[in-house]
């Protein structure tokens, strides 16, 4: 593993709340280009519309970008949109008549940031899309969707051939509603076929924890026998440990595989443990609060409009670098 420095907890907490509010729609106000605002360019001032102020990722986020914007010599200025889509869509519109050169924003939901991307590229401003894809964008900011994904099916599928002869039934705890969650899923399933085809599926939706341990929970009920629960979300996969906990099976019982994408505390030291909790593929969140700032800073410079796609990794109980993780996610 490459992580030697600090490491910061981002996409966990990214996709559950954009999950549980995909469906709301928020019709945004118009507001007019200023004239005076500079066409796309130079890059001197970037907003930063990170929704989810909520999570604990948010301060330690914030603070990198901030602190490698004023190393790089750029203004940037956040949003405060409290997980409220609305107020999400109000504080983009607010700053449309800003100097702001560039944004950088994850849509809590596209229908309704669509448009306003739209008037950003209107007004001669950068867009940069968080965690997805809009239609009106000069590009956007991903984290290995499709092949984090796969990391984790591959390595379920494997240890499924190793430790159960290929044979067992595996629950997936998908995630549907999203751009990020549905590549994350199709690289999951797609993955496991391919590794370990004579696995019994089972896929159910489940996005944050209280999900993960319901969705688990009543599972099992059903089929005591599920050997293997994969998640698209790193606190689904937390809430699916205290559903197999729950359900009497022993922390390090040998015959469990659990699994889950985005970097999660209590995965993490359970991993450290010893537990059943078996990999974690996360980003190095430290990486993608540069390209918060790099991103922009290049299409200012005219270097690039391609999409950049932060890298993953994958964090087993042998990972030398473990105990970083969950230091970094507080523990």
């Amino acid at each position: 593993m490459k992580h030697t420095h600090r490491l910061l907890a981002v996409a966990a907490g990214v996709a559950i709340t954009a999950g549980a509010l995909s469906g709301c729609s928020v019709e945004p106000e118009s507001a007019p280009a200023d004239a005076s605002q500079p066409s796309a360019g130079a890059v001197d001032k970037i907003l930063f519309d990170y929704p989810f102020t909520a999570l604990p990722v948010y301060a330690a986020l914030t603070e990198a970008a901030t602190a490698y914007a004023e190393e790089k010599g750029v203004e940037l200025v956040l949003t405060n949109d409290n997980m409220d889509l609305s107020t999400q869509v109000s504080q983009l519109t607010t700053h449309l008549g800003s100097d702001v050169d560039a944004v950088v924003s994850f849509p809590m939901d596209n229908a309704s940031v669509e448009s306003v991307a739209s008037q950003y590229l209107d007004a001669g401003k950068h867009w940069i899309t968080y965690g997805g894809d809009l239609e009106n964008q000069t590009t956007s900011l991903q984290f290995s969707f499709e092949k984090s994904g796969r990391m984790l099916g591959e390595h379920a599928g494997q240890w499924a051939q190793d430790e159960l002869g290929g044979k067992g039934t595996a629950l997936v705890l998908v995630d549907e509603t999203i751009q990020l969650g549905q590549e994350r899923t199709k690289g999951l399933l797609d993955a496991l076929a391919e590794t370990a085809p004579d696995l019994e599926i089972i896929q159910q939706q489940a996005v944050t924890p209280d999900e993960g341990l319901s969705v688990t929970s009543a599972v099992l009920a059903q089929h005591p026998d599920v050997s293997i629960v994969v998640a698209a979300v790193g606190d689904a996969a937390a809430g699916a440990y205290q559903a197999l906990a729950g359900s009497g099976r022993a922390a390090d019982d040998a015959g469990t595989y659990l699994g889950g994408l985005d970097g999660n505390l209590t995965l993490f030291q359970e991993m450290k443990k010893g537990s059943f909790v078996r990999a974690v593929v996360t980003i190095d969140s430290l990486e993608i609060a540069h390209a918060v700032i790099d991103v922009p800073l290049a299409l200012g410079e005219g270097e690039s409009d391609e999409r950049f796609d932060v890298p993953v990794y994958m964090v087993t109980p042998d990972s030398a670098d473990l105990d970083d993780y969950i230091a970094s996610f507080g523990g």
